[in-house]
């Protein structure tokens, strides 16, 4: 009998949490087979069962586990039975023949009023066949026999959003986590294709759909008459002192005649109607890019409950000091390239900045930052990311900067160019602007605001603002980590950066 025991996952965890069982108590395994996710404080992690046989589970999935601890047994597939040997089988008895019952007719189909059968007739399909007695399965959609497993957490979010259960059961993972769920609606949906714009010159959309569709009333239904709807009758008005009542009067108003597509609008007040194109007016398409960028934020508002908090910074030896740079490693440095660079030498000592949250109860912390930084030159907002910010010095950091400008002006950037991201640092670095509130990336703890430097007596100053997800970071931890990014800023050094 074989053993599943839990291997050394980290080093800073000294216990985990068996997520879930992956194979039932005493289903058979193979091998290759995973059977059970542990939880630790990073990541999930998928353990395999090693040898071939029947699972014996040994704790219940939720339960802490240690590692080296049994979590189950692989016992021997069960011997198989032996089949006695066939003995001869004695002459059938004959019997008498079973008299038939005489045929009946097919009852007649019962009534049909309005579409709906009449009491006592049984159900049947298009087909005329009457229905089943078999309970109703929902939508008929076929449960994979490899569904993965959805954590409590992220069937919230599924049901929250909701997100089409198929494209959940695509997900190439076994076990579904909330963080999963961001992403797959930050991805969003395929969009409908969208009819192209009207001519700037043209006629305007609804005098071009009059004219290529008029409208078509059959033959045998007679147009109800337009709905005369009376001018709502205003409240006695009081005059104020001073003046006289006819002052205060409003002038009469003459009833007000509806089309009859409006009589539905009125008899049915607070009933929602379809966004209309403004006479005049012209439909025009988003790209792409604007919505991606759409889905981002309204999960993003949707999901995290976000905290703002800004500092004011000295930026001027900062500045002073990229002038430097750029002449001494003949190449463009500035403010945003010093900002960076400070952010990714923080991911030490306030880690939940860069984190990802798993559920109520746990965070995954990233090994390393991954800076992603917004560039926007008019043709679309993009977010790269640099990886591995805290390795790299302020020449490398300036270099792949300047690379991905390039990108955003030639159309040239990868999916891989934007994967992998924890933290975000946002520009806001054109002229007289003081302030901007970043929204936090799904999947992503806080994003950074950099503003415009400005001149404020014999400074000149720079406001960061930090919005972050108050489930992972408090306001004090908010707090000192922008004093961190103020004090590296204002120094006079930047060796080391």
């Amino acid at each position: 009998m074989a053993e599943i025991r839990v291997p050394k996952l980290n080093t800073n965890d000294s216990a985990y949490v068996l997520l879930e069982w992956l194979v039932a108590d005493g289903a058979p395994v193979r091998g290759e087979d995973v059977v059970a996710a542990v939880e630790t404080s990073k990541t999930v992690e998928e353990l395999v069962s090693g040898h071939d046989g029947i699972l014996v589970q040994l704790i219940p999935a939720g339960a802490d586990c240690t590692p080296g601890q049994p979590i189950a047994h692989i016992t021997p597939h069960p011997a198989p039975t032996t089949t006695p040997p066939m003995l001869a089988t004695p002459p059938p008895t004959p019997v008498p023949p079973t008299p038939v019952a005489p045929t009946l007719a097919t009852p007649p189909p019962a009534p049909v009023f309005d579409g709906v059968p009449a009491a006592g007739a049984p159900a049947t399909v298009p087909g005329g066949a009457p229905v089943s007695g078999a309970p109703a399965t929902g939508s008929g959609d076929a449960v994979p026999s490899k569904a993965p497993l959805i954590t409590a957490p992220a069937q919230a979010l599924i049901d929250e959003l909701g997100i089409d259960p198929a494209r959940v059961r695509a997900l190439p993972v076994k076990v579904v986590r909330r963080v999963d769920v961001e992403r797959l609606a930050a991805a969003g949906s395929p969009s409908p294709r969208l009819p192209a714009p009207p001519a700037a010159d043209g006629p305007s959309l609804p005098a071009k759909a009059a004219a290529a569709s008029p409208a078509v009333v059959p033959p045998a239904i007679t147009p109800p008459p337009p709905t005369v709807v009376p001018h709502a009758v205003a409240p006695p008005v009081v005059a104020p002192p001073g003046e006289t009542p006819s002052a205060a009067v409003p002038p009469a108003v003459a009833p007000v005649t509806a089309p009859a597509s409006a009589a539905s609008a009125v008899a049915s007040p607070g009933a929602v109607t379809a966004p209309v194109v403004p006479v005049g007016g012209s439909v025009r398409g988003l790209s792409g890019n604007q919505r991606a960028v759409g889905r981002t934020v309204s999960l993003s508002h949707q999901t995290i409950p976000a905290a703002y908090t800004a500092i004011k910074v000295d930026v001027g030896k900062a500045t002073a000091a990229a002038r430097d740079l750029t002449k001494r490693l003949r190449k463009l440095v500035g403010l945003p390239d010093l900002l960076i660079a400070a952010v990714a030498r923080l991911h030490h000592d306030f880690p939940l900045c860069f984190a990802t949250l798993l559920d109520e109860n746990t965070a995954a912390v990233p090994d390393a930052p991954n800076v992603g930084v917004t560039i926007d030159l008019g043709t679309g907002l993009y977010v790269p990311v640099i990886r591995d910010a805290h390795t790299k010095g302020i020449e490398e950091i300036a270099g792949e900067l300047a690379g991905f400008r390039r990108l955003a002006q030639r159309g040239g950037f990868r999916q891989e160019h934007f994967d992998g991201g924890n933290i975000v640092v946002t520009l806001h670095h054109d002229r007289d602007i003081v302030m901007a509130v970043p929204i936090v990336f799904p999947g992503q703890a806080c994003a950074l605001a950099l503003t415009s430097p400005q001149r404020e007596g014999e400074r000149t100053v720079a406001v960061i603002g930090l919005a972050y997800d108050h489930r992972l970071v408090n306001g004090r931890d908010a707090v000192l980590f922008l004093q961190a990014l103020k004090e590296t800023l204002e120094a006079a050094s930047f060796e080391g950066l």
